[in-house]
């Protein structure tokens, strides 16, 4: 019998510290069951680096060579996997975390196989294991080098980069002026349109900072609050069970238990009807909890098109209109938005799955709260600018937004807000998407990198500008 795998799917985002086993303890044991087996052999075949072997595993359960492809095009990007512990299990369905070998991401592994023998894979999923928050994507318990150091070493590596064909904008400023900009590759290959420093790249995930922002302003305004759970603001949400226990506080630190979008149902449906916030509930709203609200720690993408939905709500206005609105024009950023696949956006980059055709048929017509937005490199300076002035929100919500303590609303917001320090880091990729936004508060530094190829196209680049290697 003929059976297909869904396409391994990469969403990145900032992992929290301390989320994971250290190097050198040995991690706990896979389970003895169908799934728990078969995963422990698909990680060893995807370690090895060959595709003779993933080719190997595949036919042995039944799958086709196209599976086996797919897995070795994600070694090759993550250099393989280190496992960590088991998130969940069951028989035939198991979540891993483990660590990316190549940039030490943090993720989960989400692998399941058919009930029968031979038991062949039917879903290999891959997503990061935390939500946004302080620090850069290398993890915030790095210790940032000199920003001396950063663009003294930046040039070389950027160029090096561009040189082996890289396709891309890269984007590191000091104290609020650019320092290096850099544009590479084709924005549309087809037509040989040359990639520009102020290119439209889509986003992935970094849209959730706006949304984690867009909240911090309406905390600020008396709107909301952290601890309003789902139902105050959804009373007809589909799963009553999510209204009475998620809070604010749980959807935005990826404990709320709310499921992903992102599975069967999502694949299966024409991307042309996915336009506005509520088309996405179908997909996650009526399933049931993963785990008890604020028990664990899941990413969610559900969660944050649920967030974008509160933002609706208490706004009175569309998501797209709040951020735009409340974000992008006050920042000067007049080149960000969520814009809809069929209109016609000037100097947008398309993406490329595999550095060869498009991604457009994976897009949903219109991004959400949790992410698939546009915005170019200069934009994006623009909000750490803002951000870091206090424009967008004041000091003490600033300071929660950049991962600092809840904001007590029983204390007088300071006449003068002070200077931002700490930072936030956050990444976002798909097939065909990668980026990058990372912002240096104390160093007042701020570093870009946008492209249009699967990840870690730029994620590793931004590592290596921030590592000097």
């Amino acid at each position: 019998m003929t059976r297909s795998r869904l396409p391994l799917l990469w969403f990145i985002l900032t992992i929290p510290a301390g989320a994971f086993a250290q190097g050198g303890q040995a991690p706990p044991a896979l389970p003895d069951t169908p799934v728990g087996k078969a995963v422990g052999l698909f990680v060893k075949a995807l370690n090895s680096g060959s595709l003779a072997e993933l080719e190997k595993f595949h036919k042995d359960r039944g799958g086709e060579a196209d599976m086996a492809r797919q897995d070795f095009e994600f070694a090759q990007q993550s250099g393989g996997l280190d496992f960590q512990r088991v998130v969940k299990a069951a028989d035939f369905e198991i979540d891993i975390e483990a660590m990316t070998r190549q940039t030490g991401r943090a993720v989960v592994l989400h692998f399941a196989v058919d009930p029968t023998p031979p038991h062949a894979v039917s879903d290999v999923r891959v997503r990061p294991a935390g939500g946004p928050g302080p620090g850069g994507p290398g993890g915030p318990d790095q210790a940032p080098r000199p920003a001396a150091d950063v663009i003294a070493g930046a040039t070389a590596i950027v160029d090096q980069a561009i040189a082996d064909g890289w396709s891309g904008v890269i984007l590191i400023a000091k104290d609020g002026k650019p320092v290096l900009e850099r544009a590479s590759g084709f924005a549309n290959r087809s037509l040989e349109v040359k990639n520009r420093i102020d290119t439209k790249f889509n986003l992935g995930s970094i849209n959730k900072t706006f949304t984690k922002l867009a909240i911090a302003q309406l905390l600020e305004g008396g709107k909301l609050s952290l601890d309003d759970k789902l139902s105050k603001f959804l009373p007809d949400f589909p799963n009553a069970d999510a209204a009475s226990k998620v809070t604010v506080a749980h959807l935005i630190a990826m404990r709320s238990g709310l499921s992903d979008f992102f599975g069967r149902e999502f694949d299966a449906t024409p991307k042309e009807r996915i336009r506005k916030l509520s088309d996405y509930l179908p997909f996650f709203a009526g399933k049931p909890l993963a785990f008890e609200p604020g028990t664990s720690e899941a990413y969610s993408n559900g969660g944050y098109v649920t967030l974008g939905l509160i933002i609706e709500k208490v706004s009175g206005q569309t998501y797209y209109d709040y951020v735009r609105d409340h974000i992008f024009k006050p920042a000067g950023m007049m080149d960000t938005d969520a814009f809809e696949l069929d209109a016609i956006v000037k100097n947008l980059a398309v993406g490329y799955v595999r550095r060869e055709r498009s991604n457009i048929y994976t897009l949903p017509a219109r991004g959400s709260s949790a992410g698939g937005g546009y915005s170019t490199a200069p934009d994006l300076l623009k909000y750490a600018e803002a951000v870091m002035a206090n424009r967008l929100a004041s000091a003490p919500y600033t300071a929660w937004y950049l991962g600092g303590p809840r904001p007590d609303p029983n204390l007088p917001v300071p006449a003068a807000d002070g200077p931002v320090r700490g930072g936030y880091g956050i990444a976002g990729g798909s097939p065909g998407v990668n980026a990058t936004f990372e912002l240096n508060a104390a160093q007042r530094l701020v570093i870009v990198v946008l492209a249009n190829d699967d990840p870690p196209a730029a994620e590793s680049l931004a590592r290596r500008i921030r590592l000097g290697k």
